[in-house]
């Protein structure tokens, strides 16, 4: 097993054995998760062997999802994979072999997109925090693209450039106030995020003339997430060509234009997702539009949309009691596992669904509040659910969670050991990680 440094939370990995190929197959007594139906004879046999609660991944969705959206996308666009989402070596490797390139934050991320094997042109280095030290670290291990958050931070990548002689393409990462938001989204909140627009479309030809050290191949527009239509999706991403124009026509050339995301996705429930399929023909409109910006390519950016559909999460009833004659289960998952941001102020609405492994067929349905294995009264997994009798011992699931899971949530709360990740192709365990949380002692 191969020892990472504990100076942060890292990933344990280690290979697991395959399993027979009939244990995961599409039937009637499966349980459903989102495209995919996991036989609950594979979901046992992985309780079993890796204990409860467990996140199961399957990369064969990732890809798949993967290639959805670049059908949906401008011939000759490119995907990038936000590994926040879910920072798993395997994840990453299967949108690689999508054709995605990777979107990261810090030295660990870098890490994990070079084990998924990435090569330094296909990784951008973004983030409204960045330090020198990253961004000297960064440069060294040959990460040429970088998104900047202002004109400060553009200067410091073409300074710390200049001193390691490193070639260095930025995007400056711009506001964008008068463009459609998201529900899950930067628009009403990303003040901090960005610099004006007006610092490129008043003197940005002159600034950009004068940089030394790093070149601005372009600029970073990110609209927010979980946009909910087509419609919206299409408007934002022409609000930013349509200023990506502008801002050429003021004399800044610009090679590389950043659309962002938005795509949506549902989070922990079996609701049918949003249908953006009418996004392909909105796009191709959009495209068209394009005069001074038409030959700098196209990059989107995604992480819910590309690996949420691919992540399960596994749980066990540990108790169910009855209060003012109300069923309340509680699992051995919640909070700590499942939060959806929640420790950032983005707060998930604790309304997924639980699918029991035996099925509902013919079952008589009851109406329950499901918690969570802590004794904080905000965690809650779903209210008024209606599943059939559960009793201590019964295995449920929850889809649709492959996306800021276990790492958006507070999983040092309590110090319970996090559940492992499985990540599966069919049939066979690819690799199965464990995150290491807890204190180390540093010297005083």
């Amino acid at each position: 097993m191969r020892r990472h440094s504990p100076r942060r939370p890292v990933k344990e990995k280690w290979i697991a054995s395959q399993f027979g190929d009939s244990l995961w197959k599409s039937s009637p007594a499966c349980v459903q998760c989102s495209i995919i139906m996991i036989a609950p004879s594979f979901s046992r046999e992985l309780l079993e062997r890796y204990g409860s609660p467990l996140y199961v991944y399957d990369l064969d969705e990732a890809e798949r999802q993967a290639k959805a959206l670049f059908e949906l996308l401008p011939k000759g666009a490119q995907v990038l994979y936000s590994v926040k989402a879910n920072p798993l070596p395997e994840v990453c490797a299967a949108l690689k072999n999508a054709g995605c390139r990777v979107e990261i934050a810090s030295l660990l991320e870098l890490e994990v997109v070079r084990e998924a094997g990435f090569a330094p042109d296909q990784i951008m280095c973004s983030g409204p925090g960045k330090t020198a030290s990253l961004v000297r670290d960064m440069l060294v291990a040959g990460v040429t693209h970088f998104s900047c958050d202002s004109w400060y931070d553009l200067e410091r990548l073409a300074g710390v450039a200049s001193a390691t002689k490193k070639p260095a393409n930025a995007l400056l990462r711009l506001q964008v106030l008068g463009a459609p938001s998201g529900s899950v989204g930067v628009g009403a909140m990303q003040s901090h995020f960005g610099a004006d627009p007006a610092e490129l479309l008043n003197s940005g030809a002159a600034r950009v003339a004068a940089l030394q050290g790093a070149e601005l191949a372009g600029i970073h527009i990110y609209s927010g997430g979980q946009i909910q239509t087509a419609d919206k999706l299409a408007s934002t991403f022409e609000h930013a060509i349509h200023l990506a124009e502008e801002i050429a026509e003021a004399g800044v050339p610009l090679r590389l234009v950043d659309l962002g995301g938005g795509f949506p996705w549902t989070f922990g429930t079996s609701d049918d997702p949003v249908d953006i399929s009418a996004l392909r023909e909105k796009l191709q409109r959009v495209n068209a539009q394009r005069r001074l910006t038409a030959e700098a390519k196209l990059w989107f950016e995604s992480g819910r949309y590309l690996v949420a559909s691919s992540g399960t999460l596994l749980s066990t009833v540990l108790d169910v009691k009855v209060w003012n004659g109300k069923p309340h289960i509680i699992l051995d998952t919640g909070m700590i596992h499942l939060g959806g941001m929640a420790g950032l102020g983005r707060i998930y609405r604790a309304v997924a669904s639980i699918e029991p492994l035996a099925g509902r067929d013919g079952a008589l349905l009851q109406s329950v509040d499901v918690v969570g294995p802590t004794d904080y009264a905000l965690d809650y997994v779903t209210r008024d659910a209606s599943v059939p009798a559960l009793k201590p011992g019964d295995a449920v699931s929850i889809p649709n969670v492959g996306a800021y899971g276990l790492t958006a949530s507070l999983v040092a709360f309590t110090g319970s050991q996090p559940p492992a990740e499985v990540c599966c192709r069919g049939s066979s365990v690819v690799a199965v990680h464990r995150l290491r949380t807890g204190h180390e002692r540093i010297r005083a």
